[in-house]
């Protein structure tokens, strides 16, 4: 039994080392891509690249009525956590899911 004033890690369960943790780059990397998916808009706008798999800034704008300086911030937060590419075409810059399967892995999280 445990004593009200012990604290538990007085007595040791496990020690450093004992349970492996990933790398930090890999630590780091996943929290990176979890903080992408924390808006809802970029949840949406990976939803949309999952179903046209080549979107341009004007497009998300018009299905997602927002401002093109809005579009272009959660954009540029996606592309930063390497979640989505961008293919520049003139003038015109497309996006597209840079692991098609990403959708998936984020429903998973949902059940």
């Amino acid at each position: 039994m445990w004593a009200l004033d012990q604290c538990i890690t007085d007595i040791p369960r496990v020690r450093r080392g004992d349970v492996p943790l990933p790398q930090e780059e890999a630590i780091q990397r996943i929290a990176s891509v979890t903080k992408a998916f924390s808006d809802p808009i970029r949840l949406k706008m990976v939803y949309l690249l999952s179903k046209q798999s080549d979107l341009c800034t004007c497009e998300f704008e018009e299905l997602l009525d927002l401002s093109q300086s809005k579009v272009s911030y959660h954009l540029k937060i996606l592309l930063d956590a390497g979640v989505i590419d961008r293919e520049i075409h003139g003038s015109w810059s497309h996006y597209s899911l840079r692991n098609p399967k990403i959708l998936e892995q984020v429903h998973a999280l949902s059940q």
